[in-house]
């Protein structure tokens, strides 16, 4: 095992364009390959894949839901569950299907946002009681308190809290049509909302931090495969400002603290803007939108570091032949640092669990500084 010293300076330097001794390792993992990859081992319901993988960063998240109280379960049998989450939405998880699907929202309208609750992010509660939130678990599955889950990783692996951007957090509450309309119909009162949803999640992040994260990864889908859900010009006005402000208190409370931003789809369009708010890396880097990290290292060189952006629809589930193919084509992006290969989103029950095994042995070897490729 490394020390978690070295692990936190090689994420460090990573993230600031140096090469340090090895391209550090990170991933996201879907609970159903964690099951897949702990059954094929013969591990236990305890076993740790960032343990086991010896891994650079680890993510860990409190419970940032407004209410504190995440669960209550409305039907579960054989096939699914319904719950209502602390975002006040209701949600279908079947046992099938990886995503879960959110079937009704506790505002109907922006009239209602006023009577919105959002409940102390200061409560202990978020921070020293187990719980079944969205954000750090699949929402209907406890999962260990944020200060057991830091007690967990300290000094064996960096660790990286994490929080929502606007967009990520209102469409839980609202739904994304119901976002999109108030952003055309009511895009003040939408805003004043926003402004609430902010100061919450700016200390909930801080607190985090003091208590010992050295990272913070902002999640924050604004766009698909195609393009943003709203031009650059309504993020800008709307949304831009919150991650501002966000980057800016972290920033603040932990000086040099590298913060990365997580969106899925091709949100390039604001990557200039990003980069303008003080967000250091980007994951995941989604290979069906468009995205290649070739092109993108060589337009941000030392503006922006990069994570993620190998495909796990064919590349990580194929023949280790092209996974070797395209590893070595995309490790060339690592040189001078910036670069960490990862899943272009989360690695899911697809991928076979000798896939990764491969995948993981391969940086290890070739992933040494100078490259050699």
């Amino acid at each position: 095992m490394d020390t978690y010293t070295n692990k936190l300076e090689r994420m460090k330097k990573t993230f600031s364009f140096i090469e340090p001794d090895r391209i550090p390792i990170f991933e996201i993992f879907w609970l159903e390959f964690l099951k897949s990859w702990r059954k094929e081992k013969g591990f236990g319901e305890d076993a740790d894949i960032y343990e086991y993988y010896d891994m650079d960063m680890v993510l860990v998240a409190p419970n940032t839901d407004p209410q504190i109280e995440s669960f209550k379960l409305i039907e579960k049998n054989e096939n699914y569950i319904i719950f209502k989450s602390g975002f006040g939405c209701t949600i279908k998880k079947a046992d099938y299907c990886p995503m879960p699907q959110f079937i009704d929202f506790s505002i109907k309208s922006a009239n209602d946002y006023d009577k919105f609750k959002l409940e102390d992010p200061n409560d202990n509660r978020r921070y020293f009681q187990e719980s079944a939130n969205i954000i750090s678990s699949p929402g209907h599955i406890v999962v260990p308190s944020f200060d057991e889950q830091i007690k967990k990783y300290e000094n064996k692996i960096p660790l990286c809290g994490s929080v929502c951007e606007g967009m990520e957090k209102s469409w839980r509450i609202r739904s994304m049509e119901g976002v999109f309309m108030d952003l055309l119909t009511d895009r003040d009162r939408f805003k004043k909302f926003l402004k609430r949803l902010e100061d919450f999640e700016i200390q909930v992040g801080i607190n985090q931090i003091k208590m010992g994260c050295d990272f913070m990864i902002i999640a924050g889908d604004i766009a698909y495969d195609k393009g943003m859900f709203f031009s650059p010009e309504t993020w800008r006005e709307v949304f831009k400002p919150y991650l501002y402000n966000m980057c800016a208190a972290f920033k603040e409370t932990k000086p040099g603290i590298k913060i990365i931003y997580h969106g899925c789809g091709n949100a390039t369009a604001v990557f200039d803007d990003l980069i303008e708010c003080g967000v250091d890396a980007y994951h995941p880097l989604e290979v069906k939108a468009g995205i290649d990290i070739i092109d993108l290292k060589k337009k941000y060189k030392n503006k922006m570091a990069f994570i993620g952006n190998i495909d796990c629809r064919d590349t990580f589930p194929g023949s280790k032949r092209n996974l070797r193919r395209e590893l070595l084509r995309k490790l060339s992006a690592a040189k001078g640092g910036g670069y960490i290969p990862s899943a272009d989103h989360s690695i899911p029950a697809n991928v076979p669990v000798e896939n990764y095994d491969y995948f993981i042995r391969f940086l290890r070897k070739y992933g040494k500084y100078p490259l050699k490729l």
